[in-house]
């Protein structure tokens, strides 16, 4: 027998447990949701040409914001502490999360319209304002319907968010194709169309939420419990957008609204890497807690190890595949407006190398209920991008925004991965404590 063929045989079969039972129902939904986007945005791009894509990308911007917020007080703590309820618990853990969503949702509407008008009014040259509308629905909509999809995962419903991620995403590609058949496509439409086929999917969700219990005194247990999570998280989700965002926003500020269209498109090439990235999002964090519930701290950073070198090892194949010949994809894609732009796109194949680390350390700081770092690293990358966004932005161009998005990348993974290495050790040594040596025979 070749010695050879046991380790090759031992990553096959790594990779064959990863692709079965949840993980694999994660895989596949993330598979519809991420090439429906990547789809969408290649509609938006070439049909609405790269200013109006440029405006569309800045004002989806605000939805991605709220839901960060909506991901760090509700569906993080959610995937932490979900997993470790005892099934008579359940109605009354989830009947208080539920009560949380409804909650978040609506104060996001508010802020999101309320945002886009204050803007519109104050700020002339920034044309927003008849957003507001279409944009608040579509980030209440959007919101609501994402938060159903990591309930069914962290349930072990995999089955059914990805039925409902189908009827959400899927049905948008023949709405947008058939506005720009009718002349109709543009930002308000298409936001529209995104906030309907998301009702939709909340409705049929809607069916499959197991019964629940809304108990006053539970809920606000619940919501104590999360906010030991959650006062971390929820700051980090504010500061991201001062930290790398900051790069993204200040592109168009220099060279106009096409600066925001081309590193969306570029982005947008990179974003097959989402089926694994935020499929492993929806499985790797409540896995990672049942490892720690189940075997300690040891058992959960090895399956943390398990994820980084399989799954980042395929990010590490398809981002060469990306920067080798970045012109070829960006003409094949998108026609010859973006073909000038391939050094963009391959400093972005780096970029997504280096941010695939930070998901499953993230998962492990959770696992760990230890937030903390998290809000540290993003303070961090925040001071990196107020000194250097507007300096690299002016006298590097485009390439100064990529320089400043790596950097970001590399200060958050840096603080991250000490912070669970620490942690970790310091939890191990608190559940097996020195024992005294035993007393020597006279």
């Amino acid at each position: 027998m070749n010695p050879e063929s046991k380790p090759k045989g031992r990553i096959r079969e790594g990779f064959r447990r990863l692709l079965r039972g949840r993980a694999a129902w994660a895989l596949t939904d993330q598979s519809v949701v991420s090439a429906t986007n990547f789809l969408t945005n290649v509609i938006l791009a070439r049909f609405m040409g790269l200013r109006e894509f440029g405006i569309f990308a800045l004002a989806w911007m605000s939805v991605q914001f709220v839901n960060s917020i909506q991901y760090a007080l509700v569906i993080s703590p959610m995937m932490s502490v979900g997993p470790k309820q005892e099934r008579e618990d359940r109605p009354s853990y989830y009947g208080a999360v539920l009560f949380q969503e409804l909650v978040i949702v609506s104060v996001c509407f508010v802020v999101v319209y309320a945002g886009l008008r204050l803007v519109g009014n104050h700020i002339r040259h920034v044309d927003v304002g008849y957003l507001a509308v279409p944009l608040a629905v579509s980030a209440l909509a959007y919101q609501a319907q994402d938060f159903c999809r990591r309930y069914f995962f962290v349930t072990v419903q995999g089955h059914r968010a990805f039925v409902d991620d189908t009827l959400s995403y899927l049905t948008q590609l023949p709405i947008l194709l058939v506005l720009h058949w009718l002349h109709r496509l543009s930002s308000v439409t298409a936001l529209w169309a995104m906030a309907g086929t998301s009702l939709l999917g909340l409705a049929v969700a809607w069916f499959w939420i197991e019964p629940v219990a809304f108990d006053w005194p539970r809920i606000k247990a619940i919501c104590a419990q999360h906010w030991k999570i959650a006062r971390w998280l929820t700051p980090s989700a504010i500061l991201q957008w001062t930290s790398g965002n900051l790069f993204v926003v200040a592109a168009p500020v220099y060279y106009g609204a096409a600066a925001a269209g081309v590193l969306k498109a570029s982005q947008n090439l990179m974003g097959a890497t989402h089926v694994w990235f935020q499929g492993l999002d929806n499985v790797v964090p409540p896995e990672a807690a049942r490892r720690l519930h189940e075997g300690g701290v040891h058992r959960m950073l090895a399956y943390v190890r398990e994820i980084l070198f399989k799954w980042g090892g395929l990010t590490l194949a398809f981002a060469l595949l990306m920067g080798a010949a970045p012109g070829f994809w960006l003409h094949l894609v998108y026609g010859s407006q973006m073909v000038q732009y391939g050094y963009v796109l391959r400093l972005y194949a780096l970029f997504y190398v280096i941010f695939f680390v930070g998901g499953p350390l993230r998962a492990g700081l959770l696992a760990l209920e230890y937030t903390a770092p998290i809000f540290w690293s993003y303070l961090a990358m925040t001071v990196f991008s107020i000194a250097l966004a507007i300096p690299l932005a002016r006298w590097l161009q485009l390439n100064g925004i990529m320089i400043g998005l790596l950097g970001t990348q590399v200060i958050f993974q840096g603080i991250v991965a000490t912070a669970l290495l620490i942690r970790a050790r310091r939890v191990k040594k608190s559940a097996h404590p020195h024992r005294p040596l035993p007393a020597v025979a006279k």
